[in-house]
């Protein structure tokens, strides 16, 4: 249709990468129309605060043309439809958008389109109060903002809109929750609507633990969608709606309504501009698993519905959580994951690891360095979460650290010649390329955030590991001189039993399941450890016998994976192995469960 004509040049001309980097993904016209006809009241003052091309706007428009109702009528509706976008091409393209619907109204049409940034701009000159609040808000998050000035701004702004997550979840602070609430504060009269397209992981990330405590909203519902509409963004999203309340109470809601849409007719082809009808699959009442406090504030956790919440074990934190750390982010890998060659006087040649290419982004997918000489030393064995499988990781890398090997210290002035040498080279790499508002100046700073790599916690010869995200949660007892990267959860104890009284506890099916009901998205991190799993005591004969069950587990892993290596020296694969493990330790696993069921729940 002509009136989405720029919207398809726009998609067609500029790259996705390029749109998504700045958090544009524009809205179908059949979501934009679904959402319009639901919620919008005629002769309500309407205003998309960052409107982009214009699509709630041309849909409102249409829903008004479409009415039996007076010109007149029509025409004072019209002009209380704004439209404010930080970009001016925006600005133009919605004109023409809506010039085309209205050329036979122009003498009596005002167009409200207007330059201005929803979130900073204080100056309003325009209209200040609205009855409905709609649209799509930026897609992107605080880690996508290059400017570190910005930044600042938008941190200060998430502080005073008290929705700032906590410093671990900073660098995910969805832009859109700070345009919902700040919609709220700035545009919305008592009692007006607010309607976004947003992303999912507003209802599930722990990073919006805050922004669920909806403060000074009432009456929120969600709207999701089957994989086939979704598919449309290539991103998991929601539809939120909420009411301004009067007064400010936060956490007046304790129930949230869960619409599911899927498509009318389900053979249809989901296309962008195509006029797919939807129809209303099922209502699901969401509630948080858990709201606690901290410091004073108010975090709401993930929304479930009431059947997972009956499926839950007791929500309480176990004596663990504080001992598990996550381990060190080891970034950019393409700069020191090697390949070692042996040579003579303690030397070694370095090339850098292929395995670690697959996933690599730019501009830390370039092979910086060949047969470079290093002191051996200075190569340390590092496990990550990609070759760990239930009670074993089958495979390790080595990586060229510039650290003392007995307790990690950095002395740049100590380091050996050629390790210098090479920490040099790749340093001045790492600041050529690192972000603006990366605040790590060298590479030695960035690989030691947080001091998760200069730690004692490192040098321990015993630890049991977990993956921080994925579908299953795998665990693995890992003995000797291995330290451990950001992907990986650890406890470091001197205690072989107490490892594998954990290694049961975090491989069972049980906990599996459960974390699936926790978890936003992929990520898991401490999840595992919201649940009373006790201290270990020797003379406790269940925890004995988790133990038991532990170790017994994983020599049968270790057996099965390493004949099926040999097996399959070039071909083997993560995914085959991990089907293999399910198949032979299942007896093992239900005799975990039935005991971990029993202790948990009288925990």
């Amino acid at each position: 249709k002509p009136e989405y004509y720029f919207d398809y040049l726009i998609q067609k001309i500029i790259s996705p990468l390029i749109r998504h980097k700045s958090g544009e993904y524009y809205t179908p016209s059949f979501l934009a129309k679904q959402m319009v006809e639901d919620i919008y009241s005629f002769g309500e003052v309407v205003l998309d605060p960052c409107c982009g091309s214009g699509n709630f706007l041309t849909e409102t428009v249409k829903y008004i043309l479409s009415q039996n109702v007076s010109k007149e009528r029509k025409i004072e509706a019209i002009n209380r439809i704004f439209g404010y976008d930080i970009n001016p091409i925006s600005i133009y393209i919605s004109n023409v958008n809506l010039l085309y619907l209205l050329k036979d109204l122009i003498p009596d049409i005002r167009f409200n389109l207007y330059v201005f940034d929803s979130l900073f701009q204080t100056n309003n000159n325009y209209k200040k109060e609205f009855d409905l609040v709609i649209g799509n808000p930026p897609w992107y998050t605080y880690r996508d903002i290059e400017s570190v000035e910005y930044q600042e701004k938008v941190k200060n702004l998430a502080e005073e809109l008290e929705i700032k997550p906590l410093p671990k979840n900073l660098l995910n602070l969805e832009i859109s929750t700070l345009f919902f609430i700040k919609s709220q504060k700035s545009f919305m009269k008592e009692g007006a609507k607010i309607f976004f397209v947003i992303t999912k992981g507003v209802i599930t990330g722990s990073h919006t633990s805050r922004f669920r405590n909806f403060k000074g909203f009432s009456d929120i519902k969600i709207w999701t969608f089957d994989k086939k509409i979704e598919n449309v963004f290539n991103i998991d999203f929601i539809c939120l709606f909420g009411q301004k309340s009067r007064g400010n109470l936060e956490n007046s809601i304790t129930e949230i309504k869960s619409y599911h849409f899927t498509l009318k007719n389900e053979l249809e082809v989901v296309d962008y501009f195509k006029p797919i009808q939807l129809k209303l699959d099922k209502v699901v009442p969401l509630i948080p698993y858990l709201i606690e406090k901290k410091s004073g504030k108010l975090y709401t956790r993930k929304l479930i519905s009431k059947d997972m919440v009956n499926n839950l074990l007791p929500i309480r934190e176990s004596y663990y959580k504080s001992l598990f750390h996550k381990g060190a982010d080891l970034n950019p890998r393409n700069l020191i994951f090697v390949k070692v060659k042996n040579l003579n006087d303690g030397l070694c040649m370095i090339n850098p690891e292929m395995r670690i290419f697959k996933r690599a982004k730019a501009p830390w997918n370039k092979k910086e360095f060949k047969n470079d000489i290093v002191e051996r030393d200075y190569i340390f064995n590092v496990i990550k979460s990609t070759e760990l499988v239930k009670f074993h990781v089958y495979n390790y890398y080595n990586v060229f650290l510039p650290l003392n090997k007995s307790d990690l210290s950095f002395n740049y002035n100590n380091l050996e010649a050629y390790a210098k040498l090479f920490y040099d080279k790749i340093n001045d790499v790492y600041r050529r390329n690192k972000k603006k508002t990366t605040k790590h100046e060298t590479l030695m700073e960035n690989l030691n955030r947080w001091s998760k790599l200069i730690n004692l916690r490192q040098t321990s010869k015993i630890k049991i590991v977990y993956n921080n995200s994925g579908s299953i949660l795998n665990a693995a007892v890992v003995q000797g001189d291995f330290r451990v990267t950001g992907d990986l959860c650890f406890y470091d104890t001197d205690n072989l039993e107490e490892a594998y009284y954990l290694s049961a506890i975090l491989n069972s099916n049980l906990m599996t399941k459960q974390i699936k009901i926790l978890k936003s998205s992929r990520h898991i991190f401490k999840l595992p450890l919201e649940f009373p799993i006790t201290k270990f005591e020797s003379k406790n004969s269940t925890h004995q016998k988790l133990a038991e069950l532990g170790k017994k587990s994983e020599v049968i892993a270790v057996d099965t994976i390493n004949a099926y290596i040999e097996n399959n020296k070039t071909n083997y694969t993560k995914f085959k192995i991990q089907s293999l493990l399910s198949e032979r330790l299942k007896p093992l696993f239900e005799e975990i469960d039935e005991i971990l069921i029993r202790d948990l729940q009288s925990s």
